[in-house]
């Protein structure tokens, strides 16, 4: 229980947080039971009038009903932020159910009672198809922490024997990177780091198959300028050019798209790297892309497009049907 009255104020303030918003408002009598149910300890009336007066002078969005009663409206989120962030939390599989689900009631604390009945994911957030990765948090704050002082950084990486049993890559060999950037694509979080520049200057981790983190003070940290082949570099460029993460050349490709509803596909997946144009009352796209990342993209709508160039993105995709034919003739 709490014994100090002078800590009246920041009662009145969790209870303003907690039980009113912009429809349901709160009496005196109302906050004096509040206090005196959750907290143990009884305030006159007078000490409320005095607390609600002083959390607005210190810029509290507090209103008063016509009717009678107050209300906290202002809160640290406004309710469309908050199905942004509960949208965010709740489709992101790189998260495991516990770890959405603490998430979520964070966010449920700057709510009041009434609100978080609007946000019933919380109840479902361990529904879906999730990783079971028990170290996100620790994998991130370390590649955070390794960016920051330009250090490196090592870890274990995950993998799946033949029956899904997960294990350690090279029976629990350490990657040791010089990280730069962490990224979300389509829901999964990947680092881009340099690893072995022999085979290439940047390579790709799925973040959620790290495991066992920690910073590494007896390697010197590469600087991503220092990298061969990799100047000038933009990371927004990098994920618009990599559509899904996929190593590979970035080509530019020229495509008919036979129907225009399908504009709307182009767009939602290239965006800006894309651009139309109608030529001999055909219709097509122009489009800069990771080479792997666009031939997976048109394997999945082998209905609604035709590739024009380059020619090897032609031979590639006639292989790949005479391999389908093959395996179900």
């Amino acid at each position: 229980m709490i014994e100090n009255k002078k800590a009246s104020i920041l009662l009145v303030l969790k209870v303003l947080e907690d039980y009113s918003d912009e429809e349901h408002f709160l009496t005196h009598q109302n906050i004096i039971d509040y206090i005196d149910k959750n907290y143990g300890l009884t305030l006159e009336r007078k000490s409320i009038a005095y607390s609600l007066s002083l959390l607005e002078e210190l810029g509290y969005d507090i209103n008063k009903s016509p009717k009678g009663g107050f209300a906290l409206f202002s809160r640290q989120f406004e309710p469309s932020e908050v199905t942004f962030l509960y949208d965010a939390i709740f489709t992101s599989k790189a998260l495991s159910g516990s770890d959405a689900k603490a998430l979520l009631e964070k966010i449920n604390k700057s709510l009041s009672i009434y609100q978080r009945k609007r946000y019933n994911c919380l109840y479902k957030s361990e529904e879906i198809n999730r990783t079971d990765s028990k170290q996100i948090f620790l994998v991130l704050d370390t590649i955070e922490e390794a960016i920051k002082q330009k250090k490196r950084m090592s870890f274990e990486y995950i993998t799946y024997d033949e029956k899904g049993n997960k294990i350690l890559r090279k029976n629990g060999f350490r990657y040791i990177v010089s990280p730069y950037y962490t990224i979300n694509n389509f829901g999964k979080y990947y680092l881009i780091a340099n690893y072995r520049e022999k085979y290439r200057p940047l390579q790709i981790f799925r973040i959620e198959y790290m495991v066992n983190p920690k910073i590494e003070e007896d390697w010197d940290y590469k600087n991503m300028s220092s990298l061969k082949d990799v100047k000038n570099f933009d990371i927004s460029k990098y994920i618009n050019d990599n559509l899904y993460i996929l190593d590979g050349q970035v080509i530019n490709a020229k495509i008919e798209i036979l129907n225009k509803n399908d504009i709307k596909t182009v767009i939602d997946f290239f965006a800006q790297n894309a651009s139309f144009k109608k030529e001999n009352k055909k219709l097509y796209a122009y489009i800069r892309c990771n080479e792997n990342a666009l031939f997976y993209f048109l394997m999945q709508y082998t209905e609604s497009f035709i590739i024009v160039s380059p020619n090897s993105l032609i031979e590639r995709m006639k292989s790949e049907a005479k391999k389908i034919l093959e395996i179900y003739k």
